[in-house]
């Protein structure tokens, strides 16, 4: 399912977080408090945190928690930096993108596919539908009822 792209995130599967994060996805939840941020999301497998620049990221908790990073924190095997306006600052097999939304490989293709039509669409676009209550620029998973987009 894809999320929504913001300024800098780190994204994660939720199955590697519920194998390699000490007490899973659950307690990644409370760690990072992601039920109560704004910019945290999560999809059917992902859940990713978001900041304003990657540098404000506490790097050093992910690895106490049980992931894994290189020493100077610019790769990791257990998650990707992503960044709205400059993609992925690594590439794996796990991790789609456009400019707007990133979503899992084996993501829902009608998802996938709703993801990459917003992309494709003007700013006039979204914002003409957003007037007429259609929200456009939020995660999509399973829980909403995918519509084709007029």
């Amino acid at each position: 399912m894809p999320v929504l792209l913001h300024l800098a995130q780190l994204v994660f599967e939720k199955k590697l977080l519920d194998h390699k994060y000490y007490g899973g996805c659950d307690q990644f939840r409370i760690d990072y408090n992601t039920n109560n941020r704004k910019f945290d999301q999560e999809d059917d497998e992902l859940l990713c945190i978001a900041q304003m620049n990657f540098h404000e990221f506490d790097y050093e908790k992910l690895i106490e928690h049980g992931l894994e990073a290189n020493d100077d924190m610019q790769y990791s095997n257990d998650y990707v930096a992503v960044s709205r306006y400059g993609g992925a600052l690594w590439e794996t097999d796990w991790l789609e993108y456009n400019g707007i939304f990133a979503w899992h490989s084996e993501c829902n293709p009608a998802q996938k596919e709703r993801a990459v039509t917003i992309d494709q669409m003007t700013v006039s676009e979204i914002k003409k539908l957003s007037k007429k209550g259609i929200k456009l620029l939020e995660t999509i998973n399973s829980k909403m009822n995918i519509q084709k987009i007029p």
